[in-house]
């Protein structure tokens, strides 16, 4: 099982969902844990409630469940294990204010993602502060910055992590760069209301940003990675 961290104060629900279209379409199984301030994925089922148990959604499950211990004593969802079921990935969306004790030696890999906001930049960075600071250890982590919504300015890649550079982190020198788009704003708006997920419609660059960064944290081929896009897309519901 591999787990991935998705970290920053940004809405990254757009991007998760696809990663998860992505690596279900090639036939992994998928949990998506809810860890955002005020459980955003309830309403994907229509739920106002605050509670997501669990879910499917477009292939693969979703859940908001606390982080509990399993029989074999990891922290982990209770909703990974019902019966005999368990998952090729799980991936969590958190941005919570205060970090998890223990946090990093339950998931795989990190990623932080954000916009060019500066707000979100530095509530981001702050974030990875308190957490370096609660475990020394953790000194030297490896995250994959992840930049969305960006746009043509004088804010490159190199400026933005050039405001996280006091952090003791290992930074994959390779960001990922997802360009804003009006095009994509109307169908991310639209995935919302219709609850579905329509990646077959995103742009061209917008797809090729996501295989990009699927290569970076699977190891997958890019002959594998495009094969999951062409799948994603024809089945896109």
């Amino acid at each position: 099982m591999k787990r991935w961290l998705f970290a920053g104060v940004s809405d990254k629900r757009e991007l998760i969902l696809y990663i998860c279209k992505l690596l279900t379409a090639a036939g992994q199984r998928v949990l998506l844990v809810d860890r955002t301030a005020g459980s955003k994925y309830q309403y994907l089922a229509r739920n106002r409630e605050g509670t997501l148990p669990r879910i499917e959604f477009c292939g693969f499950d979703i859940t908001n469940r606390e982080m509990q211990a399993s029989e074999a004593g990891a922290e982990l969802p209770e909703a990974i294990y019902t019966g005999d079921e368990s998952y090729d990935f799980v991936l969590y969306d958190f941005e919570l204010d205060q970090p998890q004790a223990g946090l990093r030696s339950q998931v795989d890999q990190i990623l932080w993602v954000t916009t060019f906001d500066y707000y979100e930049v530095e509530r981001s960075a702050d974030w990875f502060r308190q957490w370096l600071s609660s475990d020394p250890e953790l000194a030297g982590v490896f995250v994959h910055p992840v930049l969305i919504r960006t746009v043509e300015s004088y804010l490159t890649a190199n400026y933005m992590m050039g405001l996280a550079e006091d952090l003791p982190i290992e930074w994959n020198t390779d960001v990922a760069c997802i360009a804003w788009s009006e095009f994509n704003t109307a169908i991310h708006y639209e995935n919302g209301h219709e609850h579905k997920l329509h990646i077959d419609k995103i742009t061209r660059s917008y797809r090729r940003a996501l295989i990009s960064l699927i290569l970076q944290l699977t190891g997958w081929t890019r002959s594998e990675a495009n094969r999951a896009m062409r799948s994603a897309r024809r089945r896109a519901i």
